[in-house]
């Protein structure tokens, strides 16, 4: 390929990466101004709660993908947070007594990052020790692991009101996407873990018959996701102030939630990087998101909210899986065409 037709590609992609979500503002500026006579982003407090939930939905689907992505559906991702933001959060609040302000706030991030990198560390263990499936372990730990953050603090989850104020700060919250993206792309792009995961990815029996222990990069995807997911739930904690144990597999609704701004990442992957993808995948579902929330002053509940926002989900999975039928469809059109432009000029000629 040529320079200059490798610069278009990178050209293309680049714009198609950044069409995504500027057309999802443009389509949900537009609706909501026709329909409640107010812009999508309003003010500072819109801009830093879109910040605050692109930063929570994207590290928690790029938590789930350091799993999905080769196979395994990791149902514990919402009890590992529930576990790390809790015990961690707790035992953080009674260490630094004496610390400042935003000095306590990244303590308790970081605090929590480390529980949740031991509790993703022992599904993996578990994992590779038990050979279960993934999504059967899953389940299993999820009810465990809620169990011990329903104990931790006298039933009392994590209380951060008035607590932990640094972390609410946009220039704090943009700070964590560029080291989370800048970490996990050259985990995932360029270090020697990441080449042994896309390997793993392409052709598992292969990637162990060439000498990569795939159990070992398995586990390293389970801690890196326990991470991820912390720092998810430590600034959804944040912002609602307090983090309520939950017990009976709920702790999965932030799975399923988090599924839809994973996929559309995925999807825009084939454009761009997985971490990037994600990104603008997460991004483009809390604008959509934050558009509905919008409709509330015109009476729409939040169930309807919530049914909207999975009706987009199905349409987009019924478009990703006929994709190639689309594909198959344009290409016969124009092969169609060219036939009979071709036989047109045979018969000019002739």
């Amino acid at each position: 390929m040529s320079k200059i037709k490798k610069a278009h590609v990178t050209l293309y992609n680049v714009l198609f990466t950044v069409m995504i979500p500027l057309c999802v503002l443009i389509i949900m500026e537009m609706l909501v101004r026709c329909f409640t006579g107010v812009h999508l982003i309003d003010s500072q407090v819109d801009f830093i709660t879109l910040m605050r939930r692109v930063v929570t939905s994207f590290c928690f689907a790029l938590g789930l993908n350091c799993n999905l992505a080769l196979g395994r559906m990791d149902l514990s991702a919402g009890s590992q947070m529930y576990l790390a933001c809790i015990l961690g959060g707790n035992l953080a609040m009674n260490l630094t007594g004496s610390l400042g302000e935003a000095a306590e706030g990244i303590f308790i991030l970081l605090l929590s990052m480390l529980v949740g990198a031991f509790a993703g560390a022992l599904v993996g263990f578990l994992y590779v020790k038990l050979r279960i499936l993934p999504m059967v372990l899953g389940l299993g730990v999820a009810l465990v692991y809620e169990c011990i953050s329903f104990i931790v603090n006298n039933n009392q989850g994590l209380i951060m009101y008035g607590k932990g104020r640094v972390l609410s700060n946009w220039w704090f919250l943009g700070i964590t996407v560029i080291v989370v993206m800048a970490v996990m792309t050259y985990l995932f792009q360029y270090s020697y873990f990441g080449f042994n995961r896309r390997a793993i990815r392409g052709n598992q029996k292969l990637a162990a018959d060439v000498g990569i222990n795939i159990y070992s990069n398995a586990v390293v995807c389970y801690i890196l996701a326990g991470v991820l997911v912390a720092i998810a739930g430590i600034f959804t904690t944040v912002y609602e102030t307090r983090l309520y144990p939950v017990l009976g597999m709920s702790s999965n609704s932030y799975v399923f939630v988090n599924l839809f701004p994973m996929a559309v990442g995925m999807w825009l992957a084939r454009k761009t990087n997985p971490v990037v993808g994600i990104f603008v995948g997460a991004l483009s579902v809390q604008l959509l998101i934050l558009g509905l929330g919008k409709f509330s002053v015109i009476g729409m509940s939040s169930y309807m909210q919530t049914c909207i926002r999975y009706l987009c989900w199905l349409v987009f999975t019924i478009y990703r899986m006929n994709e190639d039928r689309f594909g198959y469809a344009k290409e016969r059109k124009e092969r169609i065409a060219l036939a009979k432009a071709t036989r047109a000029t045979m018969a000019a000629a002739g």
